[in-house]
């Protein structure tokens, strides 16, 4: 016999998922490859990559994966998407955006507009789930990733960010959305502390416990979760030993950062989208990423900077003068850049 609890919770699920239903769904979908759009009056590109069975009236999850600074939408679509696309099967449709001049300063929100753009375009011709909207990147698509979750938290479920920091800025930032963050302890270019001030935006804007986390130390081959008790959406810390990469090495020499993101966004809707089990990354390097971490950073004297990490930028105070050979420029008013 069936209730009327069991109907009302039935009726209650059908009516959530034709409202997640974008309005693309049943159309004929645009092909994968590289797509241009005017933003602003400028030009600006994007790769699309549709599930190799992609079905117009199934429901998909959008994962958008923004590059690292000097890095491009090429080498994020060439890598897997930051080894997402294997673990995804079927159900998920990624983007890669290109940022302007290799990164995302995010100038007056541009960034924000861009993907704002492309959102509305997923939404109008493709079959998306509008509540599995996703966003992840290294180094300065991480940063950029924060800024989606900060400006556009009605539209991300879930941000995962690899070696982030405060580069691209923070509009809003007041609601919650679910943060998983990586960050590696023996990181020269962008400090874990850096990495630890996006977390605890996020544990304060998220209702979370404080708590200790545990970080392993600097060369270690090791990596440390900490999943935080919340009231608003989930906030999860993975430190390891390692520097400046986008697939870092954690225990064993396993490359931990996509089954994680991917275990963090499919807790982020609870549960289900792609390989339900998957399995520990290759030790081996994506295939294109070039992390910008220095072989040899220097530091002449100790009072200046080594080339490619931080130089200035609002509320910096370490040193602002960059080794030989290099100079501090301004990205943004967040960020200054030895190059």
């Amino acid at each position: 016999m069936i209730t009327i609890g069991t109907l009302a919770l039935a009726l209650l699920t059908a009516t959530q998922a034709v409202e997640a239903q974008s309005s693309g769904c049943g159309k004929a979908p645009p092909s994968s490859g590289t797509k241009s759009m005017t933003v602003n009056g400028r030009q600006r590109q994007y790769i699309l990559q549709l599930p190799n069975n992609y079905d117009r009236n199934k429901q998909h999850r959008v994962v958008i994966g923004y590059h690292w600074r000097d890095g491009s939408m090429n080498d994020v679509a060439s890598g897997g998407f930051y080894g997402l696309r294997q673990l995804a099967g079927d159900s998920t449709i990624f983007v890669a955006p290109n940022g302007l001049n290799a990164g995302w300063a995010n100038n007056g929100g541009e960034d924000i507009t861009f993907t704002d753009q492309i959102v509305t375009m997923l939404k109008n011709d493709l079959c998306v789930n509008e509540g599995e909207f996703f966003a992840t990147g290294w180094s300065y698509g991480g940063a950029m990733s924060h800024s989606a979750a900060c400006s556009r938290p009605d539209v991300f479920k879930a941000v995962a960010v690899i070696a982030g920091a405060q580069l691209s800025g923070c509009s809003g930032g007041n609601s919650p959305v679910a943060y998983l963050g990586m960050h590696g302890a023996a990181d020269n270019v962008l400090p874990i502390s850096m990495g630890r001030q996006l977390r605890d935006k996020w544990l304060q804007t998220n209702g979370c416990t404080s708590k200790n986390a545990p970080e392993p130390s600097s060369g270690q081959q090791n990596h440390i979760k900490t999943e935080y008790s919340c009231t608003r959406a989930a906030v999860t810390w993975i430190a390891n030993g390692g520097g400046h990469v986008p697939d870092p090495s954690g225990s064993n020499g396993v490359k931990f950062a996509p089954g994680e993101t991917w275990s963090f966004f499919n807790a982020a809707v609870g549960g289900g989208g792609g390989n339900p089990n998957p399995q520990p990354q290759p030790t081996t390097a994506p295939t294109n990423p070039q992390p910008t971490q220095p072989t040899n950073p220097g530091n002449p004297g100790g009072n200046c900077a080594p080339r490619w990490a931080q130089c200035g930028g609002q509320g910096w105070n370490g040193p602002t003068c960059c080794e030989s050979g290099s100079t501090c420029r301004a990205s943004n008013q967040w960020y200054s850049q030895c190059l």
